[in-house]
Order: C-alpha cells, then sequence, then structure tokens
C-alpha cells in the first residue's frame, strides 16, 4: 500500500481515479485546489503525486517544481487532456516520472502508477544496489517481481505434475533453458537426470548419435552423412547411451528445435506421441519413461500448403506452448537484475554497496535488450570493470548501449503525433516504438536459450 497525493480540479476525474487507486488498497489524498496540494507537497511525505498539469491558479508543473525541491525523491505523474510533444517534454525535462494523456484506460493507467512506485529512490543521484529479495527456493534462479513472470511461474506450477510435452518459447538471451530446468524441478522427476540435446548442432548422423545412442552412427563414421534409410546395420557403430536412456526417469530437453533436420522430425513425433523410437538400421521399438521439452525461439507457423507430415510435425510440436517473456516486457524486474549480478560479483572484501547513477540507470530501463537477460550481465560485467569506484555511471556503459537509446529517442520523438500519444503514457508510447526497434550498432552478442 503507498500513500498518494492525487490533485485534479475536475471533480468527477478525481472521484473516479480516487476510486481506481483505493481498490489498489492505496491511501490516497484526493485534492481539487493545487494551492492546497502546495501546502500538502511542503508538508507531509509521499510515496507518489499524481497532478493534472491545466488548473487554476497553481497548474501541475509548477507542483512539479515544488515536488523536486521539497521531496525530490517522490515520483510525480502529470495528467492532462491537453497531449503536445512539447508538454510531454516538458514535463520530463523538469523532472516528472511520467506523463499521461487523458482519456485513458484504467488498466493502463495503473500499470503506470505500478511502475512508478516500483521505480528506484534515488538518493544523492544514485541507487544502492542492495541484493533483492529472493524468490521462493522452487523458482530459483528467477526474478519474479514483475506480473509478467509471476504468471510464467503459475503457468509452471499448473504444467509441474503432467507428463505433457512442452514447448518454451523465447527470444534470444530470454533464460528459455533455465525455464526448462525450473519445470523439471517442479515434477516428479526432479531427483532423475535433465539432459539437453542441441538440435542446431551437427549433422543427422551426429543428432542421431546424441538421441538414440548406442546403434547410432556418429560423425566419424563412413556412412555418417548418408540418409537414415541408406545405413546398412553393420556400419551402426555400438558406443554409448543416447540423451533419451541416459535420462531415464527423467527430462529430455530438445534445444533450438526449429533447427532440427528434417529428417528426423518424423522420429520426434513419434517420441512425443508415444513414448518409444526405434534407431537407424534397427526393427526393434524402445519404449523410454522420459519427460520431452522443446525450445524455440518462436512459434512455428502453419503455412497454407505446407505437407501434411510438416502439418503433424508443428501440430505436435506446438500443442502446449510456454512463452518466457522478453526483459524489454518485465521491467519490473530490471533493479533486482541489476542488483542481484552486481552484488554477486562485488568483490568480498569491500564492504560498501555499490550505486548506479540515475542517469545510467535510465538508460538501462530505456534499452529495448534484444539479448535480454544475457546481454544485461554481459553489460554489467563490462561496467563493473571500468569502475573503480564501486559506482556505475552512464560513461562505464557500452558507447553502442548509449547511443542506441539516443536514436531511439530521436525517432519516437519525430514520429509522435498527438492521437499516438492519446491515451498513453509518454514512457509507453517510447517502448510501444521499441517493439520494432533494434539498436544499429553495438557488439555481436553469442546465441544463448
Amino acid at each position: 500500500m503507498a500513500k498518494i497525493l492525487l490533485v485534479d480540479d475536475e471533480v468527477h476525474l478525481l472521484k473516479a481515479m480516487d476510486m481506481f487507486l483505493r481498490s489498489r488498497k492505496h491511501d490516497v489524498m484526493p485534492v481539487s485546489d493545487g494551492r492546497a496540494a502546495e501546502h500538502l507537497i511542503r508538508s507531509t511525505p509521499y510515496d507518489l503525486i499524481i497532478s493534472d498539469i491545466r488548473m487554476m491558479p497553481v497548474d501541475g508543473l509548477h507542483l512539479l517544481r515544488i515536488a523536486r525541491e521539497s521531496c525530490p525523491e517522490t515520483p510525480v505523474i502529470l495528467v492532462t487532456a491537453y497531449a503536445t510533444l512539447d508538454v510531454a517534454l516538458d514535463a520530463i525535462k523538469a523532472g516528472a516520472f511520467d506523463f499521461v494523456t487523458k482519456p485513458f484506460k484504467t488498466d493502463n493507467f495503473m500499470a503506470t502508477v505500478r511502475r512508478a512506485l516500483d521505480y528506484p529512490r534515488i538518493v544523492d543521484g544514485a541507487i544502492q544496489l542492495d541484493p533483492p529479495e529472493p524468490a521462493p527456493q522452487r523458482f530459483n534462479p528467477l526474478i519474479i517481481k514483475s506480473a509478467e513472470m509471476q504468471a510464467l511461474c503459475q503457468h509452471l506450477e499448473q504444467l509441474a505434475p503432467t507428463d505433457e510435452a512442452v514447448l518454451i518459447l523465447g527470444e534470444r538471451g530470454a533464460g528459455k533453458r533455465q525455464v526448462a530446468q525450473i519445470l523439471h524441478g517442479l515434477s516428479q522427476r526432479k531427483d532423475r537426470p535433465f539432459v539437453s540435446v542441441d538440435c542446431s548442432a551437427g549433422t543427422v548422423a551426429n543428432l542421431n548419435a546424441q538421441l538414440w545412442g548406442a546403434d547410432s552412427p556418429t560423425a566419424d563414421s563412413p556412412t555418417a552423412d548418408l540418409p537414415m534409410a541408406d545405413l546398412p546395420a553393420a556400419d551402426l557403430p555400438m558406443e554409448k547411451a543416447g540423451a533419451l536412456e541416459a535420462a531415464k526417469g527423467g527430462t529430455v530437453v530438445l534445444e533450438y528445435i526449429e533447427e532440427l533436420p528434417a529428417a528426423l522430425q518424423p522420429s520426434i513425433i513419434g517420441l512425443i506421441k508415444m513414448r518409444a523410437f526405434m534407431r537407424p538400421g534397427d526393427t526393434q521399438v524402445h519404449q523410454v519413461d522420459v519427460r520431452i521439452m522443446a525450445t524455440s525461439r518462436a512459434l512455428p507457423v502453419i503455412q497454407p500448403g505446407d505437407d501434411p507430415q510438416h502439418v503433424e510435425w508443428i501440430q505436435t510440436l506446438s500443442a502446449i506452448s510456454l512463452p518466457v517473456p522478453p526483459l524489454r516486457e518485465r521491467r519490473a524486474d530490471l533493479l533486482p537484475l541489476i542488483s542481484r549480478w552486481v552484488y554477486q560479483r562485488a568483490t568480498p572484501a569491500k564492504s560498501d554497496p555499490w550505486k548506479m547513477t540515475a542517469q545510467a540507470f535510465d538508460v538501462l530501463d530505456q534499452y529495448p535488450w534484444p539479448g535480454n537477460v544475457e546481454e544485461l550481465e554481459r553489460t554489467l560485467s563490462q561496467a563493473m570493470t571500468k569502475s573503480r569506484e564501486q559506482r556505475i555511471d552512464i560513461s562505464e556503459l557500452p558507447s553502442s548501449l548509449v547511443e542506441a537509446v539516443k536514436q531511439m529517442k530521436s525517432l519516437s520523438q519525430q514520429h509522435l503525433q498527438r492521437n499516438e500519444l492519446r491515451g498513453k503514457s509518454f514512457r509507453d508510447y517510447i517502448r510501444l516504438k521499441q517493439d520494432n526497434y533494434r539498436p544499429l550498432s553495438g557488439p555481436k552478442a553469442e546465441r544463448t536459450s
């Protein structure tokens, strides 16, 4: 519950916003007069101030200036029906946390309020990076402060008791393999092996060896590149158990399933549907006691005219899918992720906590993170290496990242139209423009799950 000062001279809207906020258990002080609001800002501490801009004789921009003088740590959200780029930029430059246009949807307004309350408190221009509150042990090491990650954890708990195959979807670096490990740990198979196979690595022969094991040809076999139907049984060496046998009673994860060679798709369909397989050149059916999971960057789509076998492949694979949200859609997790990474890698001998300047955090908060958590961790490692005072400033961040945020803001401002801003917060508008935005330059990241 937060203590909120709410200011608007439109009494009906003031009552509506008061009702919205109280329904979320907040302690609200509604005020319809700017002069009374100014007195309260100077005399009473609040967790958040929300004010209309156009009021007489004291307007919202004046209240913002008073708040910056009297309580600089308190976020201020400004609201107006008169949305223009100049007004929005003036408000943000003057120190407003966000700028929201009327009319707005209740969910969007409350999301902006939640972000303002979640935003880190800034003392002397910096944020102290204290270790975050850990998630419940069963979800470790996920950070689950955001509603998006809490919803993901609910889905994991629903899927855990079943033995159904699951396709885990997510962008590069979003943590798909980590989610698969947690799902395994929540299941009745948690004490049995967890085995992964990279479907993008090697030839059909190599993948046969990794999956089916003993009777499968290896990369060194003279018949390694032949189709499975052309492999004589005599050429199939007996070497070691494959992933399915190694994971007996446990879980097998097929990573980068979208890159699996088409020749292997029928075998995987049979594995998912019947929990059984036949090795190339063999007539014996091997039953397996494993749960199958797969990871992919995108949900496969059936196209008109697709081969029936390919349609069956997609339908079988995507029957149950679990999307992992990208970092840009779970902003409430950003600061805890930063704090945990810095805390874990800080020099033990130095007792003083690390800090991050408000300017540096704002850049990280605005960046779209195409490489997700993996890219964030690499960025923080570089910044910590460059920092000499246990304080991460904008100068320690990669120049390509800082420049990307500048380009993004410039493009957003160039294309901003009043009807596009209507009903949105300014921060939401900026992030809306991020959806199709990718940095124009920057270090090439390795592929991660």
